[in-house]
Order: structure tokens, then C-alpha cells, then sequence
């Protein structure tokens, strides 16, 4: 019994942290298609993370056999897992402080999923991995509130003006 919810778990961490490298990596290839480098290279550099992340997962993994469990099984908080950027909060000519300002909200909310995961579960092996991931996406939120920090002194960009004027038709 325990062994399944742990499982069950691993499941959910290893598409959690899948979905969250895919979006990543969508979304460094749409800025770079709009030249929007900055934020591009830092949308990479947290899908790396997040298939550093998926790695750790699956070796802890490769112990269980995991659930195959179909898109609608999964149990998230929201409609997409915890660290999947939407779409709607992205602008092409957005700036690396509203990138990290996402990121960051990713960072919290697979903190409150594991954790929560952590409070409920009867199983403490589980309690214990989601314990452990929560502490890791908690300093991976900390790494982005020092970077915003930084990144404050220097002074944001704004992208997101227009520089055309607009075309209108006579």
C-alpha cells in the first residue's frame, strides 16, 4: 500500500517537473524567435533546472514501478501541473524581472504542492521525498528572490513598448 503512494507520487513529480523543462524550453525557443535573448537564455536556464530536477526523480524511480496514469488522472491544484508557466502570463517583449517574477510563482507553487503533499500523505516514505522536494523548490525560490535582488539594482527594461507607431488605415 505504501509503496503504491509512493509511486503514485514519483508519478506525479517526474510529470510535474516534465511539463515544467517543456514549457521552459517553448518558451526560451518563442523569445528567441522575438529576439528577446535575455529572457530566452533564462527560460533555458530553467528548463535545465527543471530536467536536473526530473533526473533526480527518476533515479529515486527506478526502484518503484510507477503508475501509468493518463493525462486526466494526474491530481493538480490548477488545471496544468504546479510549474508550468501559462501561456496567458507570457508577452514576447516581456523583461527578465517578469520571466524570474514567473518563475518565481512556479517555484512557490511546486513548494505548496509538494508540501501539501507532505502534510497528507500516511505514507512516510513519501512524506519524506516531498518533504525533501519542497525544501529543494523552497531554495530554488530563495536563488530567484536573490537574483531579483540583484537585478533590482541594475534596473529593468521595459520590452513591451512599441516602437512602430500604428498603422492605421486611412
Amino acid at each position: 500500500m505504501s509503496k503504491d503512494i509512493l509511486a503514485e507520487f514519483l508519478a506525479h513529480s517526474m510529470e510535474l517537473e516534465s511539463e515544467a523543462r517543456e514549457r521552459y524550453l517553448e518558451l526560451a525557443q518563442a523569445m528567441r524567435a522575438h529576439n528577446n535573448v535575455e529572457v530566452a537564455e533564462f527560460f533555458g536556464r530553467m528548463a535545465e533546472e527543471s530536467r536536473l530536477h526530473l533526473s533526480e526523480v527518476e533515479e529515486i524511480a527506478r526502484a518503484y514501478k510507477l503508475p501509468e496514469l493518463k493525462p486526466w488522472e494526474f491530481v493538480w491544484p490548477e488545471e496544468e501541473p504546479p510549474e508550468t508557466t501559462s501561456y496567458e502570463a507570457v508577452h514576447y517583449r516581456m523583461n527578465l524581472q517578469e520571466a524570474m517574477l514567473l518563475a518565481l510563482d512556479n517555484e512557490r507553487a511546486a513548494e505548496k504542492f509538494y508540501a501539501a503533499y507532505a502534510e497528507s500523505s500516511v505514507c512516510a516514505e513519501t512524506k519524506r521525498f516531498a518533504a525533501q522536494f519542497a525544501a529543494e523548490e523552497a531554495s530554488h525560490g530563495a536563488q530567484l528572490v536573490a537574483k531579483l535582488g540583484a537585478l533590482s539594482q541594475r534596473g529593468a527594461v521595459h520590452h513591451r513598448e512599441e516602437d512602430d507607431a500604428p498603422h492605421m488605415p486611412e
